[in-house]
């Protein structure tokens, strides 16, 4: 469709399928899902019919309505402002009394934007129910990890915010499982929040009209 110029463009999946089944399977009904821009399979299982997600990449503005109940936000484009919208929703799910949590994905280059810590440095000091998923790919845009950050994992980054920072295989759909579980229960019951680095690789383009 992108080829045919029937679709501005669309970010690949490939590579990625494994960690966005495994924390959507973990994930309950009442848990609100924050996505960035490359999250198909976990919008999809969380009960965003398909058919929007192509819509919204059509550039159809009623690709954004998702039916009523489905927890989830529209696509943030904008590389790291989900970060922030994710401990928004963890700070309100608290002062609501909700055993809910709310779930945010991003890729390592989101990492180096100043709103990943901010929303890490919110999330910690006020406990926000909130699980922060980095789908570790290994790339942002044509830019290499070690480009990215010096650190040698991008799970301890959450140390410096009191928070659990957790690496895990994100190839291994059980092990994706297992992990979001865990920080999903511990975010539910007020135990705060979680950083979950995912690694994985893209194996495609960035985006079909970035290759």
């Amino acid at each position: 469709l992108q080829r045919q110029g029937r679709m501005g463009t669309w970010p690949p999946i490939k590579g990625q399928e494994a960690v966005q089944a495994g924390v959507a399977l973990a994930m309950a009904e009442t848990d609100w899902l924050i996505p960035a821009f490359r999250e198909h399979g976990v919008m999809v299982l969380h009960g965003v019919p398909a058919h929007l997600i192509y819509a919204y990449w059509r550039g159809d503005e009623r690709g954004s309505c998702f039916p009523e109940g489905v927890r989830c936000f529209p696509v943030a484009v904008p590389v790291g402002s989900q970060w922030q919208h994710g401990t928004g929703v963890g700070l309100s799910l608290k002062l609501r009394g909700e055993r809910a949590a709310a779930v945010v994905f991003g890729g390592d280059g989101s990492t180096s934007e100043g709103d990943f810590h901010e929303a890490m440095n919110c999330a910690g000091v006020f406990g926000c129910q909130s699980v922060f998923v980095i789908q570790n790919n290994q790339w942002a845009i044509s830019v290499p990890l070690h480009r990215q950050t010096a650190s040698e994992t991008l799970a301890q980054k959450a140390h410096a915010y009191g928070i659990p920072g957790v690496q895990v295989d994100g190839n291994d759909v059980f092990a994706g499982w297992v992990t979001a579980s865990e920080a999903l229960a511990r975010a539910r019951s007020g135990g705060g929040p979680t950083l979950i680095e995912a690694l994985t690789y893209r194996i495609g383009d960035h985006t079909t009209a970035d290759d």
